[in-house]
């Protein structure tokens, strides 16, 4: 029962990233990861400078309705740190992003499932009561098709604050498996894992990500009322993951991160944007779940039965495989 909702949960919670919604996916069922990104200097005439450290973590567990129906709770958690130096501007610090979701995966035939997913949760800097400013919502939907047991592809929407306002985005979720040493997995746009497996411990590829949020900041930090601050970025660069155990892996990972772009609202309204100029940073994640290749050991399902993704927070997809199975291998 326990191997199996591992292998379960790495398939079907594409959508249950942090409440950032830069990636409702995700493909563990814990994971904790750190970014840092080095300082550069702050736009405008004003001296000074500003750097990044983000903390994530996620959690989820599948819980069996029926053989064709399975319902995924969720949490997740997004820290990040606003390091400034010098400059007239105001002192923001620390922003969170705390989000519960709620998927719910529907087999239809053997080889199309449904997927429909809501986050909701704050992002803000918590420093004034809580406002309708810190809310925000998260939806998902996506139909997915198995091609055959090395190829499956999705196609849907999702409605998020991931380029700074509410808007609808498309998804493409896929997961491709050629051979026993090469994948393609992702959830386009939020995340894109290319791999190439050289041994059972060591996997290198390249890993590209899109992501973002809408925070609620404080008039005791800025003196202004209603304010929200929107960050968005690109990364694209390389990772290895190191398998520690069967079901224990670790991720590290280097990548430039481009179009850091920031964007001011007040009372909903955009008053100006800028762009923090690109830089190269590190980050490291230790997650729990199968890993996904044909050839790992029983513990393991077969890739066809695990995510296309590493997606959301309100994520981060995906792979249904495991739901056409569910059939046989639900209680």
């Amino acid at each position: 029962m326990v191997k199996r909702s591992f292998a379960l949960l790495s398939a079907l919670t594409a959508f249950l990233g942090a409440g950032s919604a830069r990636a409702q996916l995700a493909d563990s069922l814990a994971s904790v990861s750190y970014e840092r990104y080095p300082s550069v200097s702050t736009p405008g005439s004003a001296p000074g400078d500003v750097g990044l450290q983000v903390f994530r973590f996620r959690a989820a567990y599948p819980i069996f309705l029926s053989k064709q129906t399975i319902l995924i709770p969720g949490l997740a958690y997004e820290l990040i740190d606003i390091q400034q130096h010098g400059g007239s501007g105001a002192d923001i610090g620390l922003l969170h992003a705390p989000t519960a979701s709620l998927t719910l995966v529907q087999k239809i035939t053997d080889r199309i499932s449904v997927i429909g997913s809501v986050g909701a949760g704050f992002a803000s800097d918590f420093q004034d009561r809580i406002s309708v400013d810190d809310l925000q919502v998260n939806l998902t939907a996506i139909a997915l098709y198995k091609f055959s047991d090395t190829f499956s592809l999705g196609a849907g929407v999702s409605y998020t604050r991931q380029t700074g306002t509410l808007t609808p985005l498309p998804a493409i979720a896929l997961n491709w498996q050629p051979t026993e040493s090469f994948r393609v997995r992702g959830f386009v746009p939020a995340l894109v894992n290319i791999e190439y497996r050289v041994t059972p411990w060591l996997t290198p590829g390249i890993r590209g990500t899109f992501e973002g949020n809408r925070y609620h900041i404080s008039e005791k930090s800025t003196g202004l009322e209603n304010l929200q601050l929107a960050y968005s970025v690109i990364t694209v660069g390389p990772k290895v993951t190191f398998r520690l155990a069967d079901l224990l892996h670790l991720d590290v990972y280097a990548a430039g991160a481009f179009n850091r772009r920031f964007e001011t609202y007040v009372d909903g309204n955009s008053t100006g944007s800028a762009y923090l100029a690109p830089v190269v940073f590190f980050g490291a994640r230790l997650w729990v779940g199968p890993s996904g290749w044909h050839n790992d050991s029983a513990t393991q399902p077969p890739a066809s039965e695990t995510p296309a993704t590493q997606p959301p927070a309100a994520q981060p997809p995906t792979s249904l495989a495991p739901v056409a199975q569910s059939k046989q291998s639900a209680p």
